[in-house]
Order: C-alpha cells, then structure tokens, then sequence
C-alpha cells in the first residue's frame, strides 16, 4: 500500500451511485476534497490541450478559440475510438494535477487529515497508485437509474455505464465499499466510519518507532 504525510483516499463508483455525496459529507468532516472531472474542465482550457484537441478534431469543436465542449462531447460520445484518444490526452494529466494538488496540501498549516480525490474512471485509468486508500461507493442499477432518470436518458445511462468495470471487480481492488441503498444518513455514518478508521490508522502508523 502507498503511503503518504497526509492520506490520501481516492472515491469511486458507477454512475449515479452517490459518490459525490459520500465525498461532500468527508469535506464536512474535514478532508481537503478535489474533483476529476473539475480538473478535466480546468484542463479543456489550457492552451497545449485546445492546440491538441484542435489538431485532432479540427475546428469544429472549437468556438472562439475555446473547446466547443458540447460539439466535441458530440464527437466523442458518438466514436469510442475518439474518446478512448481523448481520454489517453487528459489522464495521465489529471493523475498528475492530482498529485500536485495533495502535494499543495500538505504544505498546508495546519495540515488536512485526509486529502479525497473523487475520481469516477479510478481503476479504469491506472489511477489506483495515486491513493493510500479507496473507497468504492455502489449502488444496484435499478437504483442508480431511478436517481438520474430527470438528468440523464437511459442510452446516456448506458453508454457511461459500460465505460466502467464491473462493480464486482472494484469492489475486489478497494479497501472500503458501501452500498448507498440506505439513503443520506446510511451513507453519512459510513463514510465517518471510513474517516475515523484512516485517521485512526494514521495515527497508529506515525506513532511507530522508525524500522531500523
């Protein structure tokens, strides 16, 4: 297992599980939170990835000189081969923002206890490394579905949902998993459960006399 100063937990979980939520209640506790998909759009708009995406796409996914996002989330969505190249331009870059940002962290005076990353695409990237931990927040499909049915269609729902892995197997590669089929306050306890357990360990291991 990595391990860092500050811990650092990555969330993940399919499309409509309740993994923003789980990361909004660990900011309420005190965790310094980042969202992906916010440096992705932080991304879109630096320079050297409007050129990239330029020379790739063309300028028809450009307005004003800025990434058109909704024409080139036309292409992409529409191309797996597109997104999987669109992809390949922004992860390593976001894993790398990521890292910069618990970086900044923990310089930080007084120092956050924990540092969360909610990351959608974890496993599916090779972002695993990044985190001391992972918690994995599911929830059955049916469920899922009923949670976005006024913002997402379901050909949307179903074309985000086969990006991921199987829940089985994220579930088999990260330290903490819940179900969010109890609604807020289930998910609340749990993830302070999660919290308390990581800071307690923490705890425990920057107590331990250095290994000689």
């Amino acid at each position: 297992m990595t391990t860092h100063r500050i811990p650092r937990l990555g969330v993940t979980g399919g499309i409509g599980s309740g993994k923003s939520t789980a990361t909004a209640f660990l900011a309420d506790l005190g965790a310094a939170v980042v969202s992906a998909d916010e440096l992705v759009h932080h991304l879109l708009a630096e320079q050297a990835i409007i050129s990239r995406v330029e020379r790739h796409f063309g300028g028809d996914v450009l307005e004003d000189e800025q990434i058109d996002r909704p024409a080139l989330a036309q292409v992409v969505f529409n191309d797996a081969g597109e997104l999987v190249w669109l992809e390949s331009l922004l992860h390593p870059h976001v894993k790398r923002l990521i890292d910069s940002w618990a970086r900044k962290q923990e310089a930080r005076r007084p120092r956050p206890p924990l540092l969360v990353a909610e990351v959608p695409l974890l496993f599916e990237t090779d972002m695993a490394d990044v985190f001391d931990y992972i918690l994995l927040v599911t929830a059955p499909e049916a469920a899922r579905r009923k949670r976005l049915s006024a913002k997402v269609t379901a050909s949307e729902f179903a074309r985000r949902a086969a990006r991921q892995l199987p829940e089985a197997d994220k579930a088999e590669r990260s330290d903490f998993v819940v179900e969010n089929v109890g609604g807020r306050e289930g998910l609340k306890a749990y993830v302070g459960e999660v919290y308390a357990s990581i800071l307690a360990e923490s705890g425990r291991r920057n107590a331990a006399p250095p290994a000689h």
